[in-house]
């Protein structure tokens, strides 16, 4: 076994016993030997373990963090107050490679993706039980392909790295196009829903099954078939993919919610947080260094204490439909730690802001900077918008599945449903309940872009919000390389 695998091995060992988040990031390798710690089951688990926290150390890289929410604030759902700098940057469409909020993203999935490798390039080799190895080797599948998916989302032309032995090669490798990226990710992905049961392991909440890989799957090709590849044959595929996780949802354990105070109650002390509809979540707890520092302080009014990064644009709020899921996405109303009671429009930034994004008000940490909830990735409700508004957009025509997922969602809101619509604008309906469902959970920029409606929408901003500094055009859909790493290999410059 090659000395590196080792290094890295050990190093995700040592990472992993400093900081567990879930019962499977919870393994005690105090004193241990590692020798060949790929070589058998138990190290490979541990390895597998390091790719997982490469998306939840809180206040360094990840997701688990309010500055992944940040990246998003192009949309329409979420803006910030004027003269925040490198938040502000991502608001006004003018974002510079020394922006501090996209290392978190680009290193965590980079970090993820190193770990994965070291996975994937040992297990075939590993003693053990078979069937687990196969089972962690599919998870590390999963891992590489939801990290590359957000990279190239993020950054478009990023570079493929497939390999966990570093070589000098590694300090020039070039970008490699976004085709070749998506190949990769389709790749793993269908290679991981061959092997990925339908229960998760251990029956543990931050594992994905094949359900979850299939939903990762029905929105990679929803995004290929927009902006910038525009591959409109990917939307059957993406609808047929998601009708496999609608038709089998009861055996992934998946399913629409009957209550949004099920979905957004973020009680952190409930035992049963983790509901029907969360496809895919990245657990998290405070007390071990995977704390969300997103559902707390971050998304605060300052009155009570929080910091003011992220609430709603005016317009988008005042769009909204009213109804029970309108109350339950806002929060319009608050009450310090002393008693003093604020209105929305009593505030220093005089907004609605996000309650799905905030701590349920009973909790006894709600006046913390980290919780205990899950970091909500993928949800049901995203799966059954995807396939309705793929299935209409693929020439295939809207069927009586497609008007359930999306009259299932409108009647929970409380909105009349849709009947007798062209397959264009059923369409638009989707994307539209696709806005108001998935409001401030990192969908809807990513959507603005693949349909390149993103200038229509801006110029509807009011006016008290920020303005753009740059005109909206393809040149703002994608970041640029972190400064850092674009000093350490030039070649991404490029």
């Amino acid at each position: 076994m090659k000395k590196n695998f080792v290094i890295y091995a050990c190093a995700a060992l040592a990472l992993c016993g400093q900081t567990a988040c879930s019962d499977f990031l919870e393994e005690d390798t105090r004193g241990k030997v590692f020798s060949n710690v790929l070589a058998e089951q138990s190290g490979l688990e541990s390895a597998l373990t390091g790719a997982y926290t490469g998306w939840s150390s809180t206040w360094a890289y990840g997701f688990t963090n309010g500055w992944a929410t940040e990246t998003t604030l192009g949309g329409d759902d979420l803006t910030c107050p004027p003269g925040t700098g490198n938040t502000q940057e991502f608001d006004r469409f003018d974002v510079k490679d020394t922006n501090s909020s996209i290392p978190s993203v680009f290193q965590g999935c980079y970090k993820a993706i190193q770990g994965a490798n070291n996975v994937l390039e040992n297990y075939q080799s590993c003693s053990g039980d078979p069937a687990v190895i196969e089972q962690i080797a599919a998870e590390a599948l999963f891992i590489r392909a939801a990290s590359y998916f957000w990279l190239v989302r993020m950054h478009g032309e990023v570079p493929l790295v497939l390999s966990s032995e570093y070589n000098e090669a590694n300090v020039t490798m070039e970008k490699a196009t976004v085709r070749a990226i998506y190949d990769r990710i389709e790749r793993d992905l269908t290679d991981a829903i061959k092997v990925l049961p339908d229960a998760r392991r251990n029956g543990e909440d931050g594992r994905p099954n094949k359900g979850t890989a299939l939903a990762l799957l029905a929105e990679v090709y929803l995004a290929e078939a927009g902006w910038p590849l525009k591959e409109t044959d990917k939307y059957s595929l993406a609808a047929s993919t998601a009708k496999q996780v609608l038709d089998n949802r009861a055996l992934y354990g998946f399913d629409f919610e009957d209550s949004y105070d099920v979905l957004y109650g973020n009680d952190e002390s409930d035992p049963n947080i983790i509901n029907k509809e969360d496809i895919w979540v990245i657990p998290c707890n405070r007390s071990t260094g995977h704390g969300n520092a997103m559902y707390a302080y971050w998304a605060y009014p300052g009155e009570i204490g929080g910091w003011d990064v992220v609430f709603a644009e005016l317009t988008f709020y005042n769009e909204f439909p009213e109804g029970p899921r309108k109350d339950a996405t806002f929060a319009l109303e608050f009450t310090s730690q002393d008693g003093t009671h604020f209105t929305w429009q009593q505030l220093a930034n005089p907004r609605p802001y996000y309650r799905k994004l905030m701590q349920d008000p009973a909790s006894s940490n709600f006046f913390n900077s980290e919780s205990n909830i899950p970091m909500r990735m993928l949800r049901f409700s995203q799966t059954a918008l995807t396939y309705a508004e793929a299935k209409a957009r693929s020439g295939e025509g809207v069927d009586a599945l497609a008007y359930e997922c999306l009259n299932t969602i409108r009647t929970r809101a409380g909105l009349p449903t849709y009947s007798g619509l062209s397959a264009e604008d059923f369409a638009n309906k989707c994307v539209d309940e696709r806005a108001w469902e998935l409001c401030g959970e990192r969908v809807r920029w990513f959507d603005l872009v693949r349909l390149e409606i993103l200038a229509d929408v801006v110029a509807k901003r009011d006016p008290a919000d920020n303005p753009p500094i740059n005109a909206i055009t393809e040149d703002v859909y994608l970041f640029p390389i972190p400064e850092h790493d674009g000093l350490l290999n030039p070649s991404l410059n490029n």
